[in-house]
């Protein structure tokens, strides 16, 4: 060991230490241009409370202006410019990377990361916040529980949602009765229904609202059934029912080989749309109006397919059945329930929580 070297090496440092180096520090120089901004993210404070990261895809917008409270003070920055866009307090993802934002409020600073994905990489993953939703445009297709002419439509589930997230374009498509799966000659349903202008499956209700125009540019969709295929009793899947033609409902003759094509033209009006496959509610419709068509099928059986068709196309998947069965009440005070199947106001207020904390 070269002891020279050593008591070189330690002098300098002895000398650093006491001030009087050659070699300033320059986390310390009184003329580093950015002394006064954090260089560390321990060294930002909170100014808005759980609100560390964004999430938005390519060509997304995230309104700033709904979590920071527009008239609260704070003043907002990007950092790189890149990878997304900021006008007027909105985010806009430009390409796939990772950048942040700096909120800035009387000379305090908070750091938030903002990751920018590829188009359609949140689909199951995206959350609820009003920034992400506000004036967005969203339908629903379902079955008379998102309808539920029993409470009035302006009290479910989809509108306590729409209105919550200050959404746009509020339209429910839902109808009484209906089932998924597309009544096709021969079918169960078309026993029943054959000739009711007003029963009318979801395949035909979402090509009709396609046909017409009126799904461009809607941004989100609930998709709801369930309860009346339990009972008309449709098979869950059949040959060929994986294959899709918007021109043809060949593909259609199973549960779902229809919600294939839901799905499918909703993808048409928008590629970038997201769907949420909704479960059913819990329901004792199954026992106190069983099929007359036997029980090839359970409700059971008819989640898990919409949990499978949620997995095979990447939608985010909700499934309030054991947290309504808790709240189940149709046999006596009928306080969340109006009977076996439809919600009360209150049941409705329930099951629009539980979406929201689902995400």
């Amino acid at each position: 060991m070269n002891n020279g070297k050593v008591l070189g090496a330690t002098v300098a440092l002895l000398l650093s230490l006491a001030g009087c180096g050659e070699v300033p520090s320059s986390s310390n120089s009184s003329n580093n241009k950015n002394s006064e901004i954090p260089s560390t993210k321990e060294e930002y404070v909170t100014l808005v409370e759980n609100f560390e990261q964004i999430d938005v895809e390519v060509d997304e917008t995230f309104n700033l202006s709904y979590a920071i409270k527009a008239n609260s003070g704070i003043t907002v920055s990007l950092n790189d410019e890149g990878v997304a866009s900021l006008e007027s307090n909105i985010i806009t993802g430009k390409q796939v990377g990772e950048t942040s934002i700096e909120l800035s409020l009387e000379g305090k600073k908070q750091l938030v990361n903002v990751n920018v994905h590829e188009k359609g990489a949140l689909g199951e993953t995206f959350s609820f916040e009003l920034g992400r939703l506000a004036n967005k445009k969203i339908v629903a297709f379902g079955d008379s529980v998102t309808a539920n002419a029993t409470i009035g439509g302006e009290n479910t589930y989809y509108n306590n949602f729409a209105n919550k997230f200050r959404m746009q374009d509020i339209k429910n498509y839902a109808i009484g009765g209906t089932t998924a799966t597309y009544m096709y000659e021969g079918s169960n349903i078309y026993k029943e229904y054959a000739g009711n202008e007003t029963a009318i499956d979801g395949v035909r209700v979402v090509k009709n609202a396609y046909d017409k125009g009126e799904l461009n540019g809607v941004d989100y969709a609930f998709i709801a059934y369930g309860h009346n295929d339990q009972y008309f009793q449709p098979p869950i899947t059949v040959s060929g029912d994986d294959v899709y033609d918007i021109n043809s409902f060949d593909s259609c003759h199973s549960f779902k080989g229809s919600y294939r094509y839901m799905i499918n033209t909703l993808k048409l009006a928008n590629p970038n749309i997201r769907i949420m496959l909704l479960n059913c509610t819990y329901s004792e419709y199954d026992k106190t109006l069983p099929s007359r068509y036997g029980k090839t099928y359970s409700y059971a059986d008819y989640r898990t397919a919409i949990e499978e068709l949620a997995a095979e196309f990447s939608l985010t998947h909700i499934d309030p059945w054991q947290h309504l069965e808790i709240y189940f009440d149709a046999y006596d005070t009928k306080y969340y329930y109006k009977d076996s199947v439809h919600l009360s106001v209150e049941g409705h207020k329930i099951l629009t929580q539980y979406i929201i904390n689902s995400r």
